[in-house]
């Protein structure tokens, strides 16, 4: 069923992020297996996740030699039995509708392995509901990437009330060693957690927009160039570290926290935007952004393998590793 780390990867549900999981782990060197019950959509992906192998390597996000030939060793299941028969971890990334992924849950459970572990993709859905169904509710997890999921490394594991310990860890190790940063989260929350800071922070920049204080180009700029670029090296916890000197952490805090309580009083609160609000914000990001998708998408991949590339310069993982070791008390 596996070899140590490495082991066989049954992803269901042939959409894009399923493809994604797909290219990232055969990019790896790990046997995969790949099932859709649509098949046409199966027929277009299996050619697609091999352009994804060869599109890491030439951004230098894999090893040529463990890429290489990747596409041609995919295994496409005949049924779900096929796919998933032999596999010790189950990436479930069908469609986020709660009582079909419940279902597709189900009849994997049937024909998987008992010590297959099961992890459903999704940021919207809890363990605690999609396992609902399962007669093995201890071997499930939920687990949440942001797009590009081959390509960004942060991995949230957010286990059920019902997810065995073991399994929570199995699956923390196994994403380590596809190269991700796997964070735990010790309770479900809506939206998880990068998915409610993402949140937060487009609806202050639509909010903004919309009050006219910015033109919706510049507010992306602002995030991109400003707070996104500081945040990629450091936590905004530990950006405040660094902020204090010699100042002393707590004499600082003081300060950051009282300027920014005088913000965060007057940040948007609002819950929903209005048909009219909704009309203007899809029109001045049309008019903004009308360029091609895919154009886009593969600048925004150019980038962020830069960005990636940079943070894992040996001088900079030794800078931060010490920055984010704190002292013992």
């Amino acid at each position: 069923m596996d070899d140590g780390n490495r082991p066989r990867i049954a992803v269901i549900g042939a959409g894009h992020r399923g493809r994604g999981w797909a290219a990232l782990a055969l990019s790896r060197g790990w046997p995969v297996s790949l099932y859709d019950p649509e098949s046409t959509l199966l027929q277009r992906a299996a050619r697609e996740v091999g352009d994804r192998v060869r599109r890491l390597t030439d951004l230098g996000r894999a090893d040529p030699l463990e890429a290489a030939g990747a596409s041609a060793s995919l295994i496409i299941g005949r049924s779900l039995l096929h796919a998933v028969g032999e596999a010790g971890l189950v990436l479930d990334a069908m469609p986020a509708d709660l009582s079909a992924k419940q279902r597709s849950l189900e009849q994997i459970e049937q024909v998987a392995g008992r010590e297959a572990i099961l992890v459903s993709l999704t940021g919207t859905m809890h363990a605690s509901s999609l396992s609902a169904r399962l007669r093995r509710p201890e071997r499930h997890v939920v687990a949440y990437a942001l797009d590009p999921v081959e390509i960004v490394q942060l991995v949230e594991i957010i286990p059920g009330p019902h997810t065995d310990r073991t399994v929570t860890e199995q699956v923390r190790a196994w994403f380590a060693a596809l190269d991700r940063l796997p964070v735990v989260l010790q309770r479900e929350v809506v939206g998880n957690a990068s998915g409610r800071i993402l949140a937060a922070v487009w609806r202050e920049c639509i909010d903004l927009v919309l009050e006219g204080v910015v033109d919706l180009a510049d507010v992306d700029r602002v995030v991109s160039r400003g707070p996104a670029a500081a945040l990629a090296v450091a936590g905004p916890n530990l950006m405040q570290v660094m902020g204090a000197g010699s100042q002393g952490i707590e004499y600082y805090l003081g300060e950051a926290l009282q300027a920014h309580e005088a913000v965060w009083s007057r940040l948007a609160s609002w819950h929903s935007l209005s048909a009219d609000e909704r009309h203007r914000l899809i029109r001045a990001i049309e008019r903004t952004y009308h360029d091609e998708p895919a154009e886009l998408r593969v600048q925004r991949d150019r980038f962020l393998a830069r960005l990636l590339g940079a943070l894992e310069d040996p001088r900079v993982e030794s800078e931060l590793d010490e920055s984010w070791s704190p002292d013992e008390p």
